[in-house]
């Protein structure tokens, strides 16, 4: 019975002790049993600046040049002569590659020679058409005075139709011979491939003695080499769905790049895709935006990765502090005042923005006698490590802008204390253990300097 008793009161006992916790004096919600009065949060603060800020849009792209071409052949034939190699400058019109022409110098020479026939063909033809037209005229003079009769007139006419058809006949056969004659002149010229830009040979893919081929329809056919005109580069980014709307052909860039990722190249946006792609094995949408660069920086090369900054919005004398002194609390937890200065708010928006905002309140805290009080904050653009402010809150005052476990608890009336500099006081430890060390080296040198002396004495 008395162990009873004794488990009775000790449930009795928690009961009370949980029931005593769950009730709340005031508006502080602290528990009657925090009798203790609450450690200050050591905090960081500073003032905020009137600076320019720049809101960017990162995106990963790959260098490329803007004018690039592929070296390929029109015809089937043995390379016989390639007189550059990869590296070399090359200007438009200069040979980059010499393909066998015997075949095609043939079909000239034979195309030649049907053409000359054909022109003593045409020459023959002519003169016996001539024939005829004086045959013809005599023979209708004499048939003017009934010397000749109308058949004879008939069929001297008929001659001369036929000898007139047979010049037109080989005149077309001539111009038929000289146009395969084009051909085939056009195609010995593609045994001599020249360089169609000014600029570098990036790659060589083939070697003398190799047969090149034409491309067909699953066959692209030989690349011979590829010339790059390294004069102008341009980036094509990958810019996200939700970054898209806020970038323009003009904005301005800069180009960063894995050898050198302090330093900015300088960049321009060209055009923006209308049409996004999704990225292969994941669910989300990019949108290829060509940046051109600005800069003839020889360390930016075709096929390099890059990450590309898009100033999208920027802001001259803006006022401005950290980005993560920023916080967002509940209404519940916030100052009557402050919530009905949001409500006030959020009669201005519409009702999908309200829907979003009507649980959080973007605030920032600042510093007041030792304690921190939130102030309801509209913020506007921000970059890495700021963000402007539009309204609510003064150059003068003390925004706490860390540390975070310290941020994560401010309240409305939340003692606070100024964190000590831990870098200025490991300075001045650092200052005053070299003081030590040094006065100790001092009295050593004092302490060998009179016993020199007291031997000197002795003796």
């Amino acid at each position: 019975m008395k162990k009873i008793l004794l488990l009775l009161a000790g449930v009795a006992l928690v009961v009370g002790v949980f029931g005593l916790n769950s009730i709340r004096r005031g508006e502080s919600g602290e528990s009657l049993l925090h009798v203790a009065a609450p450690d200050a949060l050591p905090v960081v603060v500073t003032e905020p600046v009137r600076q320019s800020i720049t809101r960017i849009v990162q995106a990963p792209g790959e260098v490329e040049a803007v004018l690039e071409v592929e070296i390929r052949s029109e015809i089937a034939a043995k390379i016989e002569e390639m007189p550059v190699e990869e590296g070399d400058v090359v200007e438009a019109g200069q040979l980059l590659c010499r393909l066998n022409d015997d075949e095609f110098r043939a079909r000239v020479e034979s195309g030649e020679a049907g053409v000359a026939r054909l022109a003593a063909s045409i020459r023959e033809a002519e003169a016996d058409l001539a024939q005829c037209k004086f045959d013809c005229a005599r023979r209708e003079r004499l048939a003017q005075v009934d010397a000749a009769s109308d058949i004879e007139l008939a069929e001297y006419r008929t001659r001369l139709l036929k000898a007139q058809a047979n010049v037109d006949v080989w005149k077309a056969s001539l111009e038929e011979a000289e146009a395969m004659l084009r051909s085939a002149r056009e195609y010995l010229n593609k045994t001599v491939i020249t360089s169609p830009i000014a600029g570098v040979v990036s790659q060589i893919r083939a070697k003398p003695g190799e047969v090149v081929v034409t491309g067909t329809m699953n066959n692209p056919g030989t690349v011979i080499m590829t010339v790059t005109d390294l004069s102008q580069m341009q980036v094509k980014a990958r810019v996200d769905e939700t970054d898209v709307p806020l970038v323009k052909p003009g904005q301005g860039v800069e180009i960063f790049l894995p050898s050198d990722p302090q330093r900015a190249i300088p960049g321009r946006v060209l055009r923006v895709a209308t049409s996004g792609a999704k990225q292969a094995g994941r669910d989300v949408v990019t949108f290829e935006t060509l940046v051109m660069v600005e800069s003839d920086d020889s360390a930016i090369k075709p096929a390099m990765t890059a990450n590309v900054e898009i100033q999208v919005e920027s802001r001259e004398d803006a006022l401005t502090i950290p980005v993560q002194a920023v916080v967002h609390r509940k209404r519940r937890d916030l100052p009557e005042k402050l919530v009905e200065e949001f409500t006030a708010r959020l009669a201005e928006l519409d009702s999908s923005e309200r829907a979003s905002r009507a649980q959080y309140l973007q605030v920032v805290f600042c510093m007041e006698d030792e304690e921190a009080r939130p102030h309801l904050v509209r913020t506007g653009i921000a970059d890495e490590a700021n963000v402007e402010l539009v309204e609510g809150v003064a150059v003068a005052d003390r925004v706490i802008v860390g540390p975070y476990r310290s941020l994560d608890q401010l309240k409305d009336g939340s003692k606070v204390k100024l964190e000590e500099d831990k870098k200025e006081a490991g300075e001045a430890d650092q200052e005053t253990e070299e003081e030590a060390r040094m006065a100790e080296v001092s009295e050593e040198e004092t302490e060998t300097t009179d016993s020199d002396s007291e031997v000197a004495k002795a003796q």
